[in-house]
Order: structure tokens, then sequence, then C-alpha cells
């Protein structure tokens, strides 16, 4: 049964509430009695309507070329002109849009995230790891989504904030508890990025839009992130150097961004931290080399899966002559595929399936032949549309172990 028509005042009433909640809808429908849907469906007809006070010639206009979002439009042209080229055009702006005024700003966000932080942080000490193992310890804690809002009477699991810092932090002491018992960590690769935060405005929507349920403010969840994260390398400076690698996701392509060069900055004085230009950069694709082993790095919603071993050798070729052992370590699936990609047709090796793992059996493959593709787990739970979708995952972190001459050694996971 198709739900009744909203007017005019019901959906202002809605984005009402949904402003005065700080834009989470899970709390403005929770004060009165609705769920988040209800809320959002009034807050979409809103903002379809033009119902913020834009004119409704310039509504009817920018509707008719294709823009979604009327009311949020900042400024534009009307041009009128007969067919011989006689008439005006006219710029205007929509004082009712939510402009860069009204936005984060990402300057202030970032100065008083770095501030607040500075302020915190305990007294650097340099600590002495050059003569300890041989191995590399990449630890990349996938997919957090700080913001996410997962409800246990509607999806079998509870996600929010404070679920997803416990695992930022006690996910990385048990893998460097586990990675040290069998090996000499010689250095650390410490990954960040890749959908660290779930949304990318205070709107609480992805970078293209889409709009999540959250638990929490952008400004909440970004310092959040920034004090788990902060801890997680404070442990890992206890048993190695730490290298920081930023990797670019499509949730939160900004504030993703921006949340590691505010992590870098504060460990910018530390002795065992080093996060260099090309690292922290917004490419989209990054290389990391340790020995014979090259290492590459993506989330995994751009290029091709098919094409990284191309992508590889135009963009790391003087890398890639010289190692032996390829890998990309990839992420935005939340669950475990692992593949060897050749010359030949692409081997699957492991896969996370909604019940069980299967690890396939084939042609004996060894190290150097070819890339090997690994899709990484993600701590954070499915939320209300992935349950409803069945695109259910097992929640863990993970780390892996490379040698400079002999490529991976050892991989290890903690479950949540």
């Amino acid at each position: 049964m198709p739900s009744a028509p909203i007017s005019d005042e019901e959906a202002a009433r809605r984005y009402a509430l949904y402003e005065d909640y700080n834009f989470n809808a899970q709390a403005a429908g929770k004060s009165i009695g609705k769920d988040h849907k209800f809320i959002l469906r009034g807050v979409d007809e809103y903002r379809k309507r033009g119902l913020g006070g834009i004119d409704p010639v310039i509504h009817d206009a920018v509707i008719a070329g294709g823009i979604k979002d009327p009311a949020n439009l900042k400024h534009g042209w009307k041009i009128v002109k007969d067919e011989n080229g006689n008439g005006y055009s006219l710029f205007f702006k929509n004082p009712n849009a939510s402009g860069d005024d009204e936005e984060v700003s990402l300057t202030d966000l970032v100065r008083e995230s770095i501030a607040e932080g500075i302020e915190k942080r305990p007294k650097f000490e340099k600590r002495n790891h050059d003569k300890i193992g041989e191995h590399l310890l990449v630890i990349d804690l996938a997919d957090i989504h700080f913001l996410k809002l997962c409800v246990e009477t509607e999806t079998g699991y509870t996600y929010n904030r404070d679920v997803a810092r416990h695992r930022v932090i006690e996910g990385t002491k048990a893998l460097l508890r586990t990675a040290q018992k069998g090996y000499g960590i010689h250095r650390i690769l410490f990954v960040l990025g890749n959908d660290i935060l779930h949304v990318d405005n205070k709107k609480g929507t992805t970078t293209n839009g889409t709009f999540q349920d959250t638990d929490g403010t952008i400004k909440q969840g970004f310092k959040d992130a920034r004090m788990a994260l902060s801890d997680a390398i404070l442990q890992c400076t206890k048993v190695a150097n730490v290298d920081l690698i930023h990797c670019m996701s499509n949730h939160d392509e900004l504030m993703g961004w921006a949340l590691s060069q505010t992590v870098a900055a504060l460990f910018e004085a530390h002795p065992n931290v080093n996060a260099t230009d090309y690292n922290l950069s917004e490419r989209d694709r990054k290389y990391y080399r340790y020995g014979s082993t090259l290492i590459g790095v993506t989330h995994g919603h751009g290029a091709k899966e098919e094409n990284l071993s191309a992508l590889m050798l135009k963009e790391a070729r003087i890398h890639m002559s010289e190692c032996l052992y390829l890998y990309w370590l990839m992420h935005h699936f939340h669950h475990k595929i692992r593949k060897k990609r050749g010359i030949d047709k692409p081997f699957l090796m492991e896969k996370d399936h909604i019940s069980m793992s299967v690890t396939h059996l084939g042609e004996p493959r060894v190290e150097g032949e070819g890339a090997e593709i690994e899709y990484v787990r993600s701590p954070s739970p499915p939320d209300s549309w992935h349950d409803r979708s069945g695109y259910v995952n097992r929640q863990a972190v993970e780390c892996f172990i490379y040698h400079a001459d002999k490529g991976q050694v050892g991989r290890f996971t903690e479950w949540f």
C-alpha cells in the first residue's frame, strides 16, 4: 500500500525535527515514536520541493537542469535570449542555501582537533627499534565507519562510536601481541583512511550524497576517530618504527583525507613515526616497498581488479622490476577475498561467505607468480540496508607480516 502524500507543512516539520537533533534521523524519529525512515522521507520531500525558500522560478529551472537538491543550490545563471541572440543573463544567489559558512569548516575542524590532540597527548619518547626484527607488520584497520549506527533489534548487531573506538584500540593491541609472538618486527606500516568515517558532511551523507544512519555528528565522529587512531599508533610505536599511509575511500573522500592529515600532524614530532607527502597524498593507489616485496594499497571502489597488475607496472615500474613478491591490499567489500592474478586466469584462494569462509585448492601457486590480491575484513557490522540486502559480514581486524626476502610469511585476524 503506497504511503500517503506528505504536505509541505509536514515536510517542513520533519526537517525541523531532523535539524533539531543534529541531523540524526534515528534520534529525531525516536523522539516522536517513529523510525528514521519516517524522518528521512520528510527531509527528502522538503529538499525536493525547495521549501527552504528558493524562488519558484529558480526551483523549476534547476529541476529541469538536473539538479536534485535545489534548496541547497548556492548560485547559478539564468539566461534568456531570443532567436537572434538578444536578451540577458542573470546571476543569482540563494540566501537560504546551506553554503560553506553553514557547513563544517575543514580548516577550523582540523585546527581544533590538532590543538586538542597536542594538549592531551603524552610526551613522546624515542625508542631504539633499529636492531629489532626483520619483518614488516602491516596493520590495516579497514572500513571502520565511525558514526555508523547499527541497532540490535533491527540487524542483530550493536555498532556506534563507542564500539568503533573499542575495536580500533583493542583490535590493534591484540594484533600487536599476536604478531610479536612468532616474528621479530622491524617496521610497521599503519594504513589510515578506508572509510574511517561513515559520512563526509554534517548532512549525514557520503561523498556522493547517499544518506546514512549515523550515531552523532561529523565533528564527534572526526574527534573520536582521531583519538582512537592516535592511541592505536602510540601502541605501535612501542613495538617498532611506524610509517603512516592514507588510503582514499568513497564514504568520506574529503573528511577521511583531512582526518589522516590531522593524525599525521599530531605525530610530526614523534621520532618513531614517519609520514611522507606521497603517503599522505590524495593519490587513489599507493605503493610501499619492503626489500623484495612491493605492496599496493587501494580502497577498491575505483580501478577494476583485473587492471591492477598493469597499473602497478605503469605506476611503480622501477620497484616492480626489482621485486619478486607483489601484493595488493584492498577494502570496500568488508569481507575476505584472496586471489592470485598473473598472466593466466585468476585463481581464487579464499572467500568469505555468509555462513563460512572457504579456502580453495588447485594448482600449486608459489610466491612470485603474479600478484596476490587480498580484500581486508572490516570490524563494522551490517547496518539496516546491508542487513536487509543480505550483505552480512563477520567482523574482524587484520594484520599481515612480510619478510624482505621471502614475501608474506604470516597473517593474523582478531575477531569480534
